[in-house]
């Protein structure tokens, strides 16, 4: 029974990488078409098999990272709970782990909005995408195994 749960937890955190290669990638291209689109570029480097962001507008594609952003928290989210479920087997950690995710979510969405709101829009974005950052990346995954060891280990 270990056996098959250490080879879920690898396949899991392997799940975790190429998402998390394939969200960065998408969202690189993303920006590249924003970048063309907006400047009317010539010189694209968009990859060729997203080609077909060429069809939306500056606009779309800027409201679109909005609930991408949202999509790949949430399946990160997911896989992390799934990941803590497997290590310690205990349905509190699954939940302190679902409202750290959701806590640091919300927490940038507040950033934004109070950056946006006071005119420092600039400022409230960077703290946002910083926590947007640790909820699509394996960085609050990482704190909370290691938070969770340590609990597990002081018992």
């Amino acid at each position: 029974m270990i056996r098959i749960q250490g080879v879920l937890i690898v396949l899991l955190l392997l799940a975790y990488s190429i998402l998390g290669f394939f969200r960065e990638f998408l969202f690189v291209n993303i920006n590249e078409q924003m970048r063309v689109t907006y400047y009317h570029a010539q010189d694209s480097v968009l990859a060729p098999s997203m080609k077909f962001l060429e069809s939306f507008s500056y606009s779309n594609l800027y409201y679109a990272k909005f609930p991408l952003t949202l999509v790949f928290a949430v399946i990160f989210c997911f896989l992390s709970c799934w990941v803590i479920y497997l290590m310690f087997s205990e349905r509190r950690l699954v939940k302190f782990t679902l409202a750290s995710f959701a806590f640091v979510f919300v927490l940038g969405w507040l950033f934004f909005l109070l950056g946006y709101f006071s005119g420092n829009g600039e400022f409230g974005y960077t703290i946002a995408r910083f926590l947007a950052g640790m909820t699509e990346s394996p960085a609050l995954l990482v704190v909370l195994m290691a938070a969770f060891r340590l609990i597990a280990t002081r018992k």
